[in-house]
């Protein structure tokens, strides 16, 4: 009897034992717990009440690989803009940790005013609303309480500490150790740092101490693909997409713009044009790749709710997902199908030139998708089709009025400087063009010409150099009889007359390239005190245009006050953009389009002037094995781009005056072309 009553008392021991070692705490999953304590107010959301992941059923499966129990490491998100990852994520997310998984988190936005923006209007309501407030504590009181736990940019609480940083400031993040990451915008972060490294690295450095306990959230919309942070996360995980059970064929369809068949057809988003080339609004839907069935847009909400996420490749490592999200599939009521398509349209008109300015925007914040920046040369054969009845020297008033243009709104005049000058030589060429700006943006060339002989003596026939000794040559110097400088102010002056022979016009603004022989123009433009004329030159060391941002054209330099200095690599990209244009069906021409006068004279050929345009192309630029940006460049030592310079410098001559309207004005701070001619038209 004894020894079986201790055989049971041990079973029973052992039992108990084993129990108590098993023993795990069962936390909810991070989207049961938001739909549980998170209410949404007017301040946070147009939708006012308890939290509810129907609204964007796939963010559900995102937040929940923040629960304990997932073997996620990374995730990567590629998403279009205002896609509700912020407000159904990263917010409820840091709640969730802050209430039921405490440990440090370190919260990284665009820069650190978007971060304390966050903080301050979607973060702070949303812990509030949950009941958490009362656990934001300081872990470390000093005296006089001079710590709360609770600000703009961090947040401290029993077992860990939010904190906020800026992704460009990666050299301060080696001071701290965090179980969770949140890199929202993270394609806004710089790839690399200049004194600790790959900011990636840097950053998941930060989680080493948690080993495979950490969490890491990359959340950005793409930009540039050479430059990429998030689309190369994106390839290392699983590559999920959104996918649809179609409600014709219940095949399970992932939902994409355009998706390509087998037999060459296309299924996704379709719509008609009428006669006009109009959109029928009533005529857009999704066709099923599958079946071809036709998906009406009424049908999102429903098709949302029983959607769901599909790898599409295999990860690098099974702890990375990643997932892909465009603006087909965001909520009811936000962007419609019906304005995307507008906006498609708009990028990519019916018998028109592609805008790719609009098209890498709708890609990029529409679509989720990157842009894949390329090298290019203009072409000039089309542009040379833009010539026009009226005649060099003459301000095209009624040819702009006629094409539907409006009036001319102003001249520019602009030159770039070439040649020799040293003590043994004196030998220079001022190429010079001068631009009627009309009031819908397209511009018209009034006239072009040299002052000046200089020629390279690569770029000389053999009869040139055998008469050079014969050739009139001129100077940059001041007061001698052969000086361009009398002869280019006389063009700065001159009333060019019009087309309607109603009055004449002069440049309203004039731009002198000082990249080369500075003094002797800043001399001649500090001698004119009745006109509007500035020096110009390329903007500091940066030789090329950043992939990553866009700067403004033209700033006053701080040094001297009659110097602009341009960003060159951006101000050519648009004007090869404008090169593109043509004219829509109805002969309608597109804000910047160019027109050019009747050849006369030896102007306006192919070989005194357009050939110019074709004399650069743009290029990679490559640091580290890794694409930075683009700049332009000469083809080669041949070719000719003079005409090319003094174009640009015309463009940004509108920016000038643009800058200088704005600097006059109290109460406006920017301005574009369409904006300042309706408040002086």
């Amino acid at each position: 009897m004894f020894q079986v009553h201790t055989t049971t008392i041990q079973q029973a021991y052992h039992g108990i034992h084993e129990k108590i070692f098993d023993f795990r705490v069962e936390k909810p999953l991070p989207s049961d717990w938001t739909e549980a304590n998170v209410k949404l107010g007017s301040d946070v959301s147009r939708y006012v009440g308890p939290f509810s992941y129907d609204r964007s059923p796939y963010t559900r499966e995102i937040i929940d690989n923040l629960s304990p129990t997932n073997p996620v490491e990374t995730v990567a998100v590629m998403k279009c803009a205002q896609s509700g990852l912020t407000q159904g994520v990263i917010i409820p997310g840091i709640c969730y940790i802050i209430s039921e998984t405490p440990a440090p988190i370190l919260f990284m936005a665009g820069d650190k005013e978007l971060g304390k923006n966050s903080i301050e209007t979607r973060l702070d309501p949303i812990i509030e609303s949950a009941g958490i407030s009362h656990l934001i504590r300081p872990n470390v009181v000093r005296k006089r309480n001079q710590r709360t736990g609770d600000t703009s940019t961090g947040k401290e609480f029993a077992g860990g500490q939010l904190i906020m940083q800026g992704t460009k400031n990666a050299d301060k993040m080696r001071q701290f150790s965090v179980k969770y990451i949140f890199a929202d915008d993270w394609e806004a972060a710089p790839r690399d740092d200049k004194k600790e490294g790959s900011t990636q690295k840097l950053v998941e450095g930060r989680a080493t101490s948690y080993g495979n306990t950490s969490k890491k959230f990359y959340i950005s919309t793409p930009a540039v693909e050479q430059t990429s942070n998030i689309e190369p996360i994106y390839n290392q995980g699983d590559q999920r997409k959104w996918h649809w059970q179609c409600p014709h064929c219940e095949g399970w369809i992932a939902v994409e713009w355009r998706v390509k068949r087998d037999d060459k057809t296309y299924g996704g988003i379709k719509y008609e044009l009428d006669d006009s080339g109009s959109l029928k609004e009533d005529s857009v839907h999704y066709e099923c790749q599958l079946c071809r069935g036709k998906i009406d847009q009424k049908q999102k909400y429903s098709l949302n709710l029983k959607g769901k996420w599909i790898p599409t490749a295999k990860p690098k490592r099974p702890q990375i997902r990643s997932y892909y999200l465009n603006a087909l599939i965001i909520p009811p009521g936000f962007t419609s199908w019906v304005d995307l398509v507008y906006e498609w349209i708009d990028a990519n008109p019916q018998n028109g030139v592609v805008d790719t300015g609009k098209l890498k925007t709708f890609k990029n914040i529409r679509l989720g998708q990157t842009w894949k920046e390329t090298g290019e040369t203009p072409r000039v054969n089309e542009l040379m089709k833009n010539t026009c009845q009226y005649l060099p020297g003459v301000v095209p008033d009624l040819t702009s009025e006629a094409q539907g243009n409006g009036p001319i709104i102003m001249l520019t005049l602009a030159c770039d400087l070439n040649g020799i000058m040293t003590d043994r030589k004196e030998d220079v060429r001022l190429d010079w063009e001068l631009v009627a700006h009309s009031k819908s943006g397209a511009t018209y060339s009034v006239d072009h010409g040299s002052i000046g002989t200089f020629k390279r003596d690569r770029d000389k026939t053999e009869f040139e150099r055998n008469t050079d000794g014969d050739r009139e040559k001129y100077t940059y110097n001041h007061g001698y009889l052969n000086s361009v400088w009398p002869i280019f102010e006389k063009l700065i002056r001159k009333e060019w007359p019009t087309e309607s022979g109603e009055g004449t016009m002069s440049a309203l603004v004039t731009l002198i390239d000082t990249g080369y022989f500075t003094r002797l123009a800043f001399q001649f433009i500090d001698s004119i005190h009745d006109r509007v004329i500035f020096g110009i030159k390329g903007e500091g060391d940066i030789k090329y245009r950043s992939v990553l941002k866009d700067t403004p054209m033209v700033k006053l330099s701080r040094e001297v006050n009659t110097l602009y200095l341009l960003e060159v690599n951006q101000l050519k990209d648009e004007l090869s953009s404008y090169i593109k244009l043509k004219k829509g069906n109805d002969d309608y021409q597109p804000p910047g389009f160019m027109n050019f006068p009747q050849p006369t004279d030896g102007k306006y050929t192919m070989t005194s002037f357009f050939q110019h345009f074709e004399g650069e192309r743009r290029v990679e630029e490559i640091r580290d094995g890794n694409v930075v940006g683009f700049k332009w460049e000469k083809k080669n030592n041949q070719s000719l781009n003079h005409f090319w310079d003094v174009r640009v410098y015309n463009l940004a001559a509108r920016y000038v005056w643009l800058d200088l309207f704005v600097k006059s004005e109290k109460n406006i701070r920017s301005i574009t072309w369409a904006e300042y001619v309706e408040l002086v038209s």
